[in-house]
Order: structure tokens, then C-alpha cells, then sequence
């Protein structure tokens, strides 16, 4: 066995060690992700693989390089059909004036596609099953250097505003005192919550001096089942000023009371505004920000994390967050992804 697989296989089983540490339930601590051992060999394990790829590559790394170019355009194709193409289907369901810039789009679009058919098909030509594995392994160096410069440079920074009424910002302020300006300005305009059109019911007991749930009452033919045996019509309960949902305070004690249960949360989000600068022009456009579909707007992306009601109205908690590696690490996941992939299909050059 040479002696670099060695150290693979030590580097290898080092990480699984950490992470097991790092993930384990009763004992672990997350914070060993980020520790020094998990970045030395991260940057020993980035090494190996720029190693292991130049070696695999010996004699056609000119070729590698201009099929890996040819990839990438042909993934930027894959990215223009996806927007400019949503773009189009867009306008075109507006109807009117809007068909002329559906026109344009669908066109860019198709400029999207000729790309991916072109590029596809030379990376198809200049690569092989060697050369896609030294792909895959420049690509797990491009996600370790976007992740060490996500550690050297994320911001996370948690903003809560009220939907209607707060002002625009356009600056950010760490826990430490750092103002960071954001290049935009942004608004949260509105907020929308939704919630399934379900009904279930409970009761609950006045004990040890607060309302404690007892059961789940089940419903059968607008009667609710209470435990003991009786029933009482759903039909009984009643609204009042200060309760969410309709109830039915039961005579006798202890205190019992039927809530009619809040139905849990389908969607929420928040319609923002934000203005900026495009080439110089004044931009402005409007974004509904919903959960795991964030903002990306001048180098940061703006989660929507969570809500609360308050006195004032509805707050929204906003996670603001810049990453200066994210663009490479996203870039070596969908190169690992692709290179793999054809690695597997391809057929060996023959000798």
C-alpha cells in the first residue's frame, strides 16, 4: 500500500472519529466542527485530494481543464433555462404588453439550452472516466476552501422588525458593536400566516394553580366524548372577547374547561421591499420571503427564520447572513455531484 494511501486512510478515520464525537446524542459537542483538529484536517484532506487529482490527471491536465471550462458553461446553460424560462412563464400568464418580454425571455432561454446542448456535449468528448475522478477530487477542494473562508468571514446576524410598521435597514450590528452597511434597504411590508382548516379539542384542568391539559376529546356526530363517559355538543362552545378559539367551561370542580384547539401552522411569509443600485440605477422589487426560500441580494442572503406576536404586531425574526465561500462551495457540491455521477457511467478509456 503506498504511503499516501496511508494517510488517506488516516485522515479518513480521524474525520469519522471527530464527527461521531461532534454528532454523538448523549456526550458530543458540536463544537468540535469547528475546532482546530477538524481544520487541520480539513486542510490536510484538501490537499490530498488537489494531490490525487493532479496525479490522476498526468499526461491531459490541458484536457481536464477545458472540459471542466465546458462543464461549467454548460451548467450556466442549465441555470439560464431555469430562469429566464420561469421568467417567461411568468409574464406570459399576465397577459397583455407582458408577452413581448415573455418573448424575450423564452428567447434568452433558448440561448440558455443551445449552450448546455453545445457544452454538454464537447465535456462529454474530452472527458473519461479518469479524468471525471479528477474532477470530483478538485471539486472536494473547492467545497474545503469555500467552507474555510465561510469560518474566516460569516456573518450571521439575527434581525427581528415588525411587519407594517418598522422602519428600512440598511445596516447590520453584530453582538460585539460591528455596523456593517448591506448596500440595499430593506422593508417587511406584510406578514401572512396560514394554518390547516383542521379542528380537534381538548381538555383541560385547573391544578396547582394553572390550566393543565388532561385528554384529546374526540368528535362523533357534533358531539365531543369526555372522559367518564358523557358528552357535550361542539355546538356549546362559545366565543369571548381575549380567547383565541371558542371553549365551554364545565360546571362543577376542580374547573375543567373544552378549548377548541389552535390548528398548526401551514405557511407563513413575509412580503418585503427592497431598494438598491442596478448599474447605477435605482432598483426597486418587491420578494416574499418564505421559510428554506431566502433573499440573495448584494452578497447576503436573508433567511426567514420565525414570528411572533406582540402588542405592537406581528414580529419577524430575519437571520442576515454573508458567506464569502458560499458561491465556491456550492460550486465543488455540483461539480462533486456531476463528476461522480459521470465517473460512474462512463466506460474506461481503453489503454
Amino acid at each position: 500500500m503506498r504511503s499516501t494511501l496511508k494517510l488517506t486512510l488516516m485522515v479518513v478515520g480521524a474525520a469519522c472519529v471527530l464527527l461521531l464525537a461532534g454528532g454523538f446524542p448523549l456526550m458530543g459537542a458540536p463544537e468540535v466542527y469547528r475546532s482546530g483538529a477538524m481544520l487541520l484536517l480539513g486542510l490536510l484532506a484538501a490537499t490530498l485530494c488537489a494531490v490525487a487529482g493532479w496525479r490522476l490527471a498526468a499526461g491531459e491536465r490541458l484536457r481536464l481543464v477545458g472540459g471542466l471550462i465546458a462543464v461549467f458553461f454548460a451548467c450556466a446553460g442549465v441555470v439560464t433555462v431555469w430562469q429566464f424560462g420561469s421568467s417567461a412563464v411568468e409574464m406570459a400568464s399576465l397577459g397583455g404588453a407582458m408577452w413581448f418580454g415573455a418573448v424575450g425571455m423564452a428567447c434568452t432561454g433558448l440561448v440558455g439550452l443551445i449552450f448546455t446542448g453545445l457544452f454538454g456535449y464537447l465535456a462529454r468528448r474530452a472527458m473519461h472516466a479518469r479524468l471525471w475522478l479528477a474532477g470530483a477530487h478538485w471539486a472536494l477542494v473547492l467545497i474545503a476552501t469555500g467552507a474555510y473562508l465561510d469560518y474566516c468571514g460569516e456573518l450571521r446576524v439575527p434581525v427581528r422588525l415588525i411587519a407594517g410598521s418598522a422602519p428600512a435597514i440598511c445596516s447590520v450590528t453584530t453582538p460585539d458593536g460591528v455596523q456593517h452597511p448591506l448596500d440595499f434597504t430593506l422593508t417587511v411590508q406584510d406578514f401572512e400566516l396560514h394554518r390547516y382548516e383542521t379542528r380537534s379539542y381538548s381538555l383541560h384542568g385547573y391544578e396547582q394553580g394553572r390550566w393543565q391539559k388532561i385528554a384529546t376529546l374526540e368528535a362523533a356526530d357534533g358531539k365531543l366524548l369526555l372522559p367518564g363517559g358523557t358528552s357535550r355538543p361542539v355546538a356549546d362552545l362559545r366565543t369571548a372577547p381575549g380567547m383565541a378559539q371558542p371553549f365551554l367551561l364545565l360546571p362543577g370542580e376542580p374547573a375543567q374547561i373544552i378549548m377548541q384547539d389552535i390548528p398548526p401552522v401551514r405557511e407563513y411569509k413575509a412580503t418585503c421591499k427592497v431598494d438598491t443600485l442596478y448599474r447605477g440605477r435605482p432598483e426597486t422589487r418587491q420578494v416574499t420571503l418564505r421559510v428554506n426560500e431566502p433573499l440573495s441580494c448584494k452578497g447576503w442572503v436573508v433567511y426567514l427564520m420565525n414570528y411572533r406576536d406582540t402588542a405592537a404586531g406581528t414580529e419577524v425574526e430575519l437571520l442576515m447572513r454573508r458567506a464569502p465561500g458560499r458561491l465556491l462551495a456550492l460550486a465543488g457540491m455540483v461539480g462533486l455531484i456531476l463528476c461522480t455521477a459521470f465517473w460512474c457511467w462512463s466506460r474506461p478509456r481503453p489503454a
